[in-house]
């Protein structure tokens, strides 16, 4: 009787509040505030792991790679700063390892991303160049995915334009990972 009686609560709870497939399944067009949040912290773990790329890979593909990566997503965050909603300073405190020099979670880096970038700073020689390279792909992929559609279902208009001028570059560097991915085997 109870067990009836709970599940007659949940669909009459279920029937009666509205909800997006987005609150159900945890997907969809994210809203401002998640977009921004989630192009900045893609754009701090590339800046990052590349940072990492310069003094561990071996190969001199993935360390030019590593530079644009730099040069570009630090073009991105400056472009998202200039929208509003966030600050440099914040950005930039949250991107320091910490006094043991391994990276934690926070708000702009979650738990995922601070333990991947650790595990990339401990790997060496090819495991480095191709681990590096597959974040680099997957990264890019989900990237090209949240770029494409936010301009297109977005619902801040100076959002769905920067989603749609930055996203050929992601493209491009979605195009030359996987060209390197390929190289290495990885």
């Amino acid at each position: 009787m109870k067990l009836k009686f709970a599940a007659a609560l949940l669909a009459a709870t279920v029937l009666t509040v509205p909800a997006t497939g987005k609150e159900i399944l945890g997907f969809g067009t994210p809203d401002a505030t998640q977009f921004r949040a989630k192009a900045t912290a893609g754009d701090a773990f590339e800046i990052l792991s590349s940072r990492i790329a310069r003094t561990h890979a071996t190969d001199p593909d993935i360390r030019m790679f590593a530079d644009m990566m730099i040069t570009d997503h630090t073009r991105s965050t400056n472009a998202l700063i200039a929208l509003g909603g966030i600050s440099k300073a914040s950005i930039r405190s949250k991107m320091n390892a910490g006094p043991d020099g391994k990276f934690a979670a926070n708000d702009l880096l979650d738990s995922d991303h601070a333990n991947e970038l650790n595990s990339l700073n401990s790997k060496s020689n090819d495991d480095f160049n191709k681990t590096y390279i597959n974040d680099q792909v997957k990264g890019h992929q989900d990237m090209v995915s949240m770029l494409e559609d936010y301009a297109k279902n977005g619902d801040n208009a100076k959002l769905r334009d920067f989603a749609n001028k930055i996203l050929p570059t992601v493209k491009e560097h979605l195009a030359k990972a996987q060209g390197l991915q390929k190289k290495l085997g990885a």
